[in-house]
């Protein structure tokens, strides 16, 4: 098993940061525009801390969702969609895609657009997240990279550890509505 990054935190926590990347002066907590934020006693730059975008992949194969299972923080050990953020030059769908791939092996094609929303429930950063619906096209059911485990789960058999609200809600809402198999046209 590969070791956790040490500074995975440090890549996205801004809250021990204590000095201004500008003029290396002294960062304090001042009311911005409505809202606490870091700001520069030095020469006044503002700390705006912008969610970072994740994409996660709602993958179904008969009547059941595909859920991995985290080796690292936040909530190392709990359930949820194949999902992550998602990397410079990438287009959402890209990432979903290329996430998907290294957490469970398999290939996707992106089929449905399922919504978005902001949360804050990773510790490290607010997250802005892109849900997609995933169709698999090829490749192994294999877990990798931040994956220790991926699972096709029916409704009966849900873990109870999800990991983040948001991904609990796409699972159940998909599970109660399942998708109709296509018909074949008869002409």
């Amino acid at each position: 098993m590969t070791p956790p990054i040490d500074d995975i935190d440090g890549q996205v926590n801004y809250e021990g940061l204590k000095h201004c990347p500008r003029c290396a002066g002294e960062l304090r907590s001042r009311t911005v525009r409505g809202h606490g934020r870091l700001a520069c006693s030095a020469c006044g730059y503002v700390f705006y801390l912008t969610p970072a975008p994740v994409t996660c992949v709602l993958v179904e194969r008969d009547g059941a969702v595909l859920l991995v299972r985290r080796r690292y923080p936040p909530q190392a050990g709990k359930w949820c969609l194949p999902a992550g953020f998602i990397e410079q030059g990438e287009s959402p769908e890209e990432s979903a895609a290329r996430e998907v791939k290294e957490e469970t092996g398999l290939d996707v094609r992106i089929t449905r657009y399922l919504g978005s929303w902001a949360s804050d429930e990773d510790h490290r950063t607010p997250v802005a997240s892109i849900a997609f619906e995933g169709e698999v096209v090829g490749g192994t059911l294999d877990p990798g990279d931040d994956a220790d485990e991926a699972v096709f789960f029916g409704a009966g058999e849900l873990p109870e550890e999800i990991a983040f609200s948001t991904h609990k809600d796409l699972i159940e809402r998909s599970l109660r509505h399942p998708k109709r198999p296509k018909r074949k046209d008869s002409s």
